[in-house]
């Protein structure tokens, strides 16, 4: 190689036709497009800003303010990716709308994870960072969505570890994920928060459990789990409310 770097995200980013100014200042970002669909259906005025290999991304105004709406990945590397494009675009602040499995057995089918603190238990990471880098979700963005997310749900602060493998979460390698504190496991968050900590970015990650790995509960086709993902996109942006609040005070 000649260059440093092979592909930049800004580079990338503007090769789809991006302008500068065209995302919003907050991203509310879901692995899932139905998810993404159902938060733009409460934007105004929206454009497509993007699409590229099957994540798009949609900007409107909410109440007045820019806010960016997609779906960013379903595993560790496309979230990478994705992120570092929404940062390289100028986004401030990211909102995952997310699923997890329980490490807990009080913690039910759909029920709410806030996201404090990552175990990295995926690959793509250990390209950006040391083996004992944790990666931190900002305490303005948590504490906006707890404020929220707990008027209509069971809400579970912590921490999460992040996997690639779903189907090796034996318990020779879930256990002492649990043991060091995880109380949720997913395929995304690690990475979305990572990327978001290393652009000096507010993020924040909340996560509706489909099913737990300590009472063996299948939730993905339970009617709790879907009502949860309802509700979270609509939550979402009583968070960004609640953000609002915040900043008109400092």
């Amino acid at each position: 190689m000649q260059r440093d770097k092979h592909m930049d995200p800004k580079e990338l980013l503007y090769s789809l036709q991006f302008k500068e100014g065209d995302f919003g200042d907050i991203a509310l970002v879901s692995g899932q497009q139905h998810r993404a669909q159902m938060c733009l259906q409460k934007l105004e005025n929206h454009v497509k800003n993007f699409t590229f290999l099957g994540y798009t991304f949609w900007t409107g105004y909410y109440q007045g303010r820019k806010v960016t709406v997609g779906n960013g990945g379903f595993y560790a590397p496309d979230s990478a990716l994705v992120t570092e494009i929404l940062c390289a675009g100028g986004i401030d602040t990211f909102i995952r709308l997310g699923s997890c499995g329980a490490l807990r057995q009080d913690i039910n089918i759909g029920d709410y994870v806030l996201v404090t603190d990552v175990l990295r238990g995926d690959g793509t990471t250990r390209y950006y960072v040391e083996d004992d880098y944790v990666p931190k979700t900002s305490a303005i963005v948590s504490d906006a969505i707890e404020g929220v997310f707990k008027q209509a749900g069971k809400v579970h602060r912590g921490c999460i570890w992040t996997t690639d493998a779903i189907f090796r979460e034996t318990k020779e390698i879930v256990n002492p994920y649990i043991e060091k504190g995880a109380i949720a496991v997913d395929m995304v968050t690690s990475p979305f928060v990572t990327v978001a900590n290393l652009n000096n970015r507010k993020v924040g990650a909340v996560c509706a459990v489909s099913d737990n790995l300590i009472t063996g509960q299948m939730g993905f086709t339970d009617f709790r789990f879907f009502q949860a993902e309802m509700k979270m996109t609509d939550l979402a942006f009583g968070v960004i409310d609640n953000l609002a609040k915040v900043e008109s005070r400092e």
